[in-house]
C-alpha cells in the first residue's frame, strides 16, 4: 500500500474519530489510531489548516494546561464522505481481486481433484 493511501485513509479513521469524540485528546487519538503522537499532532495542524476541523480552546483557567475541542466544518463532512467512498472503491476493487484469486485457486484444486 502505498503512503499517499495510507494517508488518507489515517486523514478518514481521524476524522471520524473526532466527529464521534470531539473532546479527545491527542494522546487518545494517536492510541486509538495506532499511529505516533507527533503524527497525530502533524495531522489535526494540517486538517485545521485546511478548514476540515476548527481547534477550539475551552480552558478557562490561565494557568493550567489548554484543554482542545476538536471541531469538523461543513468542509470536513464534505471531506469524510469523499474519503469514504475513495477508501470504499478501494476496498471493493481489493475485494474483487482476491475474489478472482480465491475462483483461480479453487477451480484449480477441482481440476486436481478431477485428474
Amino acid at each position: 500500500m502505498n503512503e499517499h493511501k495510507v494517508y488518507k485513509e489515517e486523514t478518514l479513521h481521524l476524522i471520524r474519530n473526532i466527529e464521534e469524540n470531539p473532546s479527545s485528546n491527542q494522546r487518545l487519538l494517536s492510541q486509538k489510531l495506532n499511529i505516533s503522537l507527533g503524527k497525530t499532532n502533524y495531522l489535526l495542524k494540517e486538517l485545521a489548516k485546511k478548514g476540515i476541523i476548527k481547534i477550539v480552546s475551552f480552558s478557562k483557567n490561565p494557568g493550567k494546561a489548554k484543554k482542545l475541542k476538536y471541531v469538523l466544518t461543513q468542509k470536513g463532512l464534505e471531506e469524510k464522505a469523499t474519503l469514504t467512498f475513495h477508501f470504499l472503491k478501494a476496498k471493493e476493487k481489493e475485494y474483487k481481486r482476491l475474489k478472482a484469486e480465491y475462483e483461480k485457486y479453487t477451480s484449480g484444486m477441482e481440476n486436481i481433484k478431477k485428474g
